[in-house]
């Protein structure tokens, strides 16, 4: 049997590739950092789990020796300076050719997956093939650009392909899936007032794609884009998600390029402070906000008879099913014993409520008569009637959530202000947003508790995630 080194092989689209490797019978040896998440490989039978990292060339000698097809994707694509995106996308390739030069003569093909953004977007609706030049806008395309340059350097020490997928989507993808709760409710966020063109590629078919040019004579020292042919504007991408969704009635809201600009960088905060990955920075701000990117496949399929099986609308489905299949299995958190869970919930929302009521004391929003309700307020109202609620409603959606903690908080705001319970809270005047009216106030206030069975919940999940992830 053939042994396959894949590199980033915990990543979304390097976990699809270790599946469909070992599924046509390689051998596979997974190259994952020490730090990385590995949940994507638990179920895959078979492969070895090698720890690396390709900006370290020494912890590469023994994931290398002896493989006959190196899949070299690790890289980094959400980071926020361009020294990161070259430390591991080029100077990763780098470590990774020379190794492979050095100590495995008989390597049969190192297949580099590089990017569309390598190119660069283009000037108008018309697709691009291989034979035009790199101009990237982005750190990230500029690396990958320079990435290539090094491969084909190469060309005479090692059997090289390199393949640009185009934006890629499918099942687990954590990017474009963002937007799926939103299309959910009907709404269908699209960039730009001006004509827009894009191709996509579903994640399987790029797979597939992957490994032909890489088991292909016809492929060695050449280039390849892979992608579907079908191009759509934001609008229509947004639709058929909708489509997939069996909900394809919806209104459009339409993004100004420069207001996901402006938004760029306060996402990039939680990483410059936890290194979590944000959801947005302002490299991949400046893709997204091009107008044409548009590649054309056909030299794929002449050299080694590979082309996408699944349109927009057929990929999409599939994504979508198992992305809300995957959500309703989070929020039922059926691992979790239900007696503890109850109490994990009403202490997430007691501390919760707790750091909202030392905030309150610190800004003297309001004070409590008699003082000694904060603790009732603490420990009751946020801990165990909020708390209980956001689990009995964990897998409901989003908006009933908030809607159910709004009445709840907006009646007992509403109490407080007729006057109809034995004690009460005295707001600061204006508190808040000027707000003197104690009826308004009441309204605004109980909204707030919807979005605090929303914020239980999320914290829920998110601890739920993490159990699964450490097992």
């Amino acid at each position: 049997m053939p042994i396959a080194l894949v590199t980033g092989a915990n990543g979304f689209i390097g976990s699809h590739l270790v599946r469909t490797l070992a599924d046509k019978g390689y051998t596979v040896r997974c190259l994952v950092r020490s730090t990385s998440n590995i949940t994507s490989l638990h179920d895959i039978p078979g492969i070895e789990i090698m720890v690396g990292d390709v900006r370290h060339l020494e912890t590469l000698m023994g994931p290398v020796k002896d493989v006959d097809y190196i899949f070299h994707l690790a890289a980094r694509l959400m980071v926020v300076e361009q020294s990161e995106f070259d430390e591991t996308n080029l100077q990763g390739t780098i470590n990774m050719l020379q190794v492979a030069a050095q100590i495995n003569p008989d390597l049969q093909r190192f297949l580099f997956v590089s990017s569309q953004a390598a190119v660069g977007p283009n000037k108008d609706h018309q697709a691009v093939d291989e034979t035009i030049p790199r101009t990237p806008i982005s750190w990230y395309g500029t690396s990958k650009a320079k990435a290539e340059e090094a491969v084909m350097s190469y060309e005479d020490r090692l059997p090289v392909t390199i393949v640009r997928p185009s934006a890629v989507y499918g099942e687990s993808e954590t990017e474009l899936s963002q937007v799926f709760p939103v299309i959910n409710y009907h709404l269908h966020p699209a960039i730009g007032f001006q004509p827009t063109g894009a191709v996509m590629i579903y994640v399987q078919d790029l797979v597939q794609g992957i490994i032909a040019a890489a088991e292909s004579p016809a492929s060695v020292s050449q280039t390849y884009f892979l992608n579907h042919p079908q191009v759509f504007s934001t609008q229509e991408g947004a639709k058929t998600m909708a489509q997939a969704m069996d909900k394809p009635w919806g209104i459009t809201l339409l993004t100004p390029p420069f207001a996901i600009r402006l938004a760029a960088p306060l996402a990039e905060l939680p990483y410059r402070f936890t290194r979590a990955r944000p959801p947005l920075t302002r490299d991949k701000a400046l893709e997204l906000t091009q107008s044409y990117w548009i590649a054309d496949p056909a030299k794929a399929k002449r050299d080694f008879g590979w082309e996408a099986e699944h349109d927009l609308l057929a990929g999409m489905r599939k994504t979508t099913q198992h992305y809300f299949a995957q959500q309703r299995e989070i929020s039922e958190m059926a691992l979790e014993d239900k007696r503890w869970l109850w109490f994990k919930y009403v202490s997430v929302a007691t501390v919760l409520g707790a750091l909202i009521e030392l905030i309150s004391a610190i800004g003297q929003f309001y004070v409590f008569d008699p003082r000694w309700l904060v603790i009732v307020v603490i420990f009751g109202a946020f801990g165990l009637v909020l708390g209980t609620v956001a689990m009995l409603l964990r897998r409901r959606s989003a908006l009933l959530q908030l809607i159910v903690g709004t009445l709840l908080a907006g009646s007992a705001e509403l109490n407080v202000a007729m006057g109809l319970l034995p004690f009460k809270w005295i707001f600061a005047p204006g508190f808040p947003f000027g707000i003197t009216n104690d009826y308004v106030r009441a309204v605004v206030l109980g909204f707030a508790g919807g979005i605090f069975i929303i914020i239980v919940n999320q914290i829920m999940q998110a601890l739920y995630k993490r159990r699964l992830r450490m097992g």
